[in-house]
């Protein structure tokens, strides 16, 4: 029997072609729709668990947050009270940084309170005739010393020392230095108290004179997390002075089998990347050595342009020899 071959018409063939396309046109759909969907659960997931080489994103600061500082930003040279100061490595300095006593405990003014009380040996430089001619030369004195009262453990001779440390300012800041930050109080939570205490005493005796209060870095890290030490010490001084004398450029190389302590992190280029939060809320200046010269040019050249540098021992040594 032969086979009968069936014939489609010209209508069935135009049915036969829109089916066709209809699912092309349904399967496009659905692997668009499965590929938004697997898209988005990647997103998700690549957000849930970041790339561990991903760098983090400094936190802004809320304006409600930024302590006001009263003093303006410096930048201070290194000085001797009674020195030349015609020529530095940095032209555009605003100020110089002196101690107002020397690293044998001398003092580098001649005091009239120094001179009554007879604790200590007692400087010849005119401070206010020396401060006069700063001013005509168009600089300012950032000066500084170190508060040895806070050491003292007997009760009675520690507030002696300390009366006699504050009227010592006193005398600094009335022959005209301009501004005055305290060294060695190394404030924390368990003396803060004391510590603003005899910043406010210094405060309301220095008149006019900005007072100022040298920090570690630990104070600024703290604030941020913890106790807001640095906040308690802007309520009664007029700026923090972050030290960082001493401190490396970078941290040194890590090796597989080594893990970098907490001090070895602590460098000049993790301050300046890790601490933008604290460095933009308190406007610390950061103090430097003199023979830090690698760091300023890193802090000159990240646009910070808060800095004084401080006398170093060694600077000491060699000039005394």
């Amino acid at each position: 029997m032969a086979n009968r071959r069936v014939r489609i018409g010209k209508k069935g063939k135009a049915w036969v072609k829109w089916a066709v396309m209809a699912g092309v046109v349904l399967l496009l759909g659905v692997t668009f729709a499965a590929s938004v969907g697997v898209g988005a659960w990647l997103l998700r997931t690549a957000e849930k668990y970041p790339a561990g080489q991903q760098e983090p994103v400094l936190p802004e600061v809320p304006k409600q947050e930024i302590l006001p500082v009263s003093v303006p930003s410096i930048k201070a040279h290194a000085y001797r009270i009674g020195d030349r100061y015609s020529s530095y490595t940095y032209a555009d300095i605003t100020h110089l940084c002196a101690p107002l006593r020397g690293q044998d405990g001398a003092l580098a003014f001649r005091s009239n309170v120094c001179e009554k009380a007879g604790w200590e040996e007692n400087g010849s430089v005119d401070l206010a005739q020396n401060v006069d001619n700063l001013h005509h030369n168009g600089l300012y004195l950032s000066a500084y010393m170190t508060v040895s009262g806070f050491a003292e453990q007997d009760k009675a001779m520690r507030e002696l020392r300390l009366s006699y440390e504050a009227a010592l300012l006193a005398e600094a800041a009335g022959a005209g230095v301009d501004e005055i930050f305290l060294c060695g109080l190394e404030p924390t939570q368990a003396n803060i108290a004391e510590v603003c205490a005899y910043l406010q005493r210094v405060k309301v005796l220095a008149g006019d004179c900005a007072i100022g209060v040298l920090v570690s870095p630990d104070v600024l890290l703290a604030a941020r997390y913890e106790a807001y030490t640095a906040a308690q010490l802007l309520r009664v001084c007029d700026f923090l002075v972050l030290d960082l004398r001493g401190l490396p450029l970078r941290a040194p190389e890590q090796t597989m089998q080594e893990q970098l302590t907490q001090e070895q992190l602590l460098t000049m280029q993790y301050v300046m990347e890790n601490m933008q939060y604290d460095l933009i809320r308190y406007s610390p200046r950061l103090a430097l050595d003199g023979t830090q010269t690698d760091a300023l040019d890193y802090v000159i050249s990240k646009g910070y342009q808060n800095w004084e540098i401080m006398e170093s021992a060694e600077q000491t040594d060699s000039e005394g020899s």
